[in-house]
């Protein structure tokens, strides 16, 4: 006997419907539901050898139990509850962790501890050529000091003030994938059904930029028959996984900032260059550098903050960082966009003279740190700024890096292997946030969404609300572009939001910075989605 592993303990469950629930059995077996003793009738299907049953209608509230049991096995689920749910849809703005905020509204943050609030996140697993029938992996986790980082940021500021208000248990249910193109959350016969359509109207506005992992209308059919094809897949991630090793290996091998120990601190006199914090190399005489980059400063720390535990903020590294203090690695980060807090246990620091070298990995973007993020040591209220001259010294050269396959972007990977799975699951609205992917082909954005989304009221509900994030406002965090790459997003947005029933635009253009492509006031979206979602009545 198997079952969903959305369905287990803890689960929050939508109030007030119905919700069904289907196992897959052995040939010959049959089960016996109960639910808080009270025993569910079973509706078996011999064609496939599964199951299904109904959760009557329920208020909301709490704790249930169900019991699932077979002449081999027994599942008992326990500590259910019946409240709203709320399926969290889209790329990297939704996915994005409260760890990554804490910038804002920290106290708010470490003193979370709502257990009627929970979170599943669905497993992010490529798959194609089938359509997963149940999820494997996961789990619900409370809204508590425990797991309260890694839940959706717009996700716990919407749950955490929508419970304030009324008290009802909130089930968030988290699809969200950094990077995801519209493609990759539809259907395969939707995806070639919608392409279709708009080749009968689509004459040349566009040409196809042989992305290796997105795909567009004049390569999706490629994409699909070769992704069909778990050898090529497979072999393709191997071949990726092996380039990129040996990218790294071999620049660790030559940088002699490694093998010289320069993370410790630099003589005096030497062949030095400056690097001003924060800065890029855009402009630059390393504006086409890739490897490695040493960076160091001195810093003068007073005694008092010698036993204390110290935040070490250095923004948003290009593209990778090796931090270290007095010589003592404090952390690294394998890609650019996390901000960078690392902390530092009393003894790292002494009085006086400390010194902070960073290794920059510079694999295909241009090089340095991102403007307007924090730089500097805190201790409680009291702030080092680290903004300034810093030492700088070339490690190794390198030619750029070739990315991978992004799987996980290819056209119906997460729709099969994330979204399919959840039919039939019952909740009260979708929250999505997506369309930084998709800039590329606006003219073609309209007709995707509006296809994405009619296939998804067909596995949660046809009435279920739609709450849609504006994608903000940005012009590049390395090189700045002349004009937003989203302004034809969000003109499709605008419009399209008028053209499917039950849709609702979240403006957020507002709360975007320049130069960060995940602007972190994510509790002011949060606060507009609960807006928006309670004044059109669907609370």
């Amino acid at each position: 006997m198997r079952i969903s592993s959305i369905f287990a303990n803890g689960m929050i469950l939508q109030r007030e419907v119905e919700n069904p629930i289907s196992c897959i059995l052995e040939n010959g077996e049959t089960i016996t539901v109960l639910f808080d003793g009270e025993k569910i009738p079973v509706r078996n299907n011999e064609s496939d050898c599964s199951c299904s049953f109904i959760l009557p209608a329920q208020k909301a509230g709490g704790p249930h139990t169900l019991t699932i049991s077979s002449e081999k096995d027994s599942i008992t689920i326990r500590d259910i509850h019946f409240g709203d749910v709320y399926i969290l849809g889209g790329q990297s703005n939704m996915e994005l962790p409260v760890i990554w905020t804490t910038d804002f509204h920290y106290d708010e943050i470490i003193t979370a501890d709502f257990p009627l609030i929970r979170q599943f996140e669905v497993p992010k697993v490529p798959l194609f050529g089938k359509k997963a029938d149940r999820l494997d992996g996961g789990s619900w986790v409370n809204c508590d000091q425990e797991h309260i980082f890694g839940f959706s940021a717009i996700g716990f500021y919407f749950a955490k003030y929508k419970f304030l208000s009324d008290g009802i248990p909130v089930g968030l249910i988290q699809t969200a994938v950094g990077g995801a193109p519209v493609e990759s959350l539809m259907s395969e016969e939707n995806l070639i059904s919608t392409y279709e359509e708009i080749a009968q109207t689509d004459h040349g506005s566009g040409r196809c930029n042989n992305d290796k992992s997105k795909a567009c209308l004049w390569c999706y059919k490629e994409k699909l028959t070769q992704n069909h094809d778990d050898e090529f897949v497979s072999r393709t991630q191997a071949e990726d996984m092996a380039r990129q090793d040996a990218w790294h290996k071999d620049l660790d091998a030559r940088d002699p900032g490694l093998s010289a120990n320069w993370e410790m601190k630099w003589p005096e006199e030497g062949e030095y260059s400056s690097f001003d914090m924060p800065s890029t190399f855009m402009g630059t005489s390393y504006e086409d550098y890739k490897g490695s980059m040493w960076i160091q400063k001195s810093i003068e720390i007073p005694a008092s903050w010698c036993n204390e535990t110290v935040e070490l903020r250095l923004g948003t590294l290009i593209d990778s960082d090796m931090t270290f203090v007095n010589g003592q690695k404090v952390g690294e980060t394998g890609f650019k966009y996390p901000p960078r807090r690392y902390f530092l246990k009393p003894g790292i620091l002494h009085e006086g003279e400390n010194i902070i070298t960073v290794r920059l990995g510079i694999d295909g973007n241009i090089g340095g740190a991102v403007p307007e993020c924090p730089y500097c040591l805190k201790n409680g209220e009291e702030e080092i700024s680290l903004i300034g001259k810093w030492k700088m010294r070339e490690g190794a050269r390198a030619e750029a890096l070739t990315g991978p396959t992004f799987f996980i972007w290819a056209p119906t990977a997460l729709y099969n292997s994330m979204i399919h799975p959840l039919s039939g699951t019952r909740c009260k609205a979708m929250l999505f946030y997506q369309g930084e992917s998709n800039c590329e082909y606006p003219q073609h954005y309209a007709a995707l969404l509006k296809s994405m989304v009619k296939e998804w009221r067909k596995l949660f509900g046809e009435d279920t609300p739609f709450y849609m994030a504006e994608v903000t406002y940005w012009l590049g965090d390395g090189p700045v572009y002349e004009a937003d790459p989203f302004d034809a997003v969000r003109e499709v947005q605008r419009s399209v939001v008028h053209e499917i029933p039950g849709c609702y635009l979240i403006p957020t253009y507002d709360l975007g910075q320049y130069n960060d492509l995940h602007p972190h006031k994510k509790k002011e979206v949060a606060m507009r989605f609960l807006e928006q979602y309670q004044k059109s009545g669907n609370a």
